[in-house]
């Protein structure tokens, strides 16, 4: 059974509470440790083509826009998991990354020895890349992978 649990959250999963709720169901079966993961992505500076149609003020404002939606998700994490965490015995902590979503959540991974990787789902959209990153996590990590919906 699972004793050390990796939840990587992005804050926009379409189920976040269920996907909170599950796995501490599961945690708490399993008597595991739970580390909630949330990356908040740097390096925005650049998107192709788009770069050349703004302006410097545009896309810095855009990132200040980003950074500040980052922000919003911790703190409905945060209120998800308050609201849910007295459930049982489960012990939970919530660690804050930057850089890129899945080089951040592959060196998670590493340094923290998971058995177990839960991921949400979120809406189809343009600039989502929680594909890429669940694709890569699955080609590159020999850990168990469960999504939640």
């Amino acid at each position: 059974m699972y004793q050390n649990i990796l939840v990587a959250l992005h804050g926009e999963e379409v189920n976040l509470a269920g996907v909170i709720n599950q796995t501490l169901l599961l945690a708490e079966k399993a008597k595991a440790r739970v580390t909630l993961l949330k990356v908040k992505e740097t390096g925005l500076i650049h998107y192709g083509e788009v770069d050349t149609l703004l302006t410097f003020t545009a896309k810095y404002g855009f990132i200040d826009y980003v950074n500040e939606i980052a922000r919003e998700q911790v703190e409905k994490i945060t209120g998800v998991i308050s609201k849910e965490a007295g459930f049982g015995n489960v012990k939970f902590k919530l660690k804050l990354r930057e850089g890129k979503p899945a080089d951040e959540i592959m060196a998670e991974i590493k340094e923290g020895d998971y058995d177990l990787v839960v991921l949400g789902t979120k809406e189809p959209g343009p600039g989502n890349t929680s594909s890429r990153v669940k694709e890569r996590l699955a080609r590159e990590h020999p850990c168990t992978v469960m999504m939640i919906r």
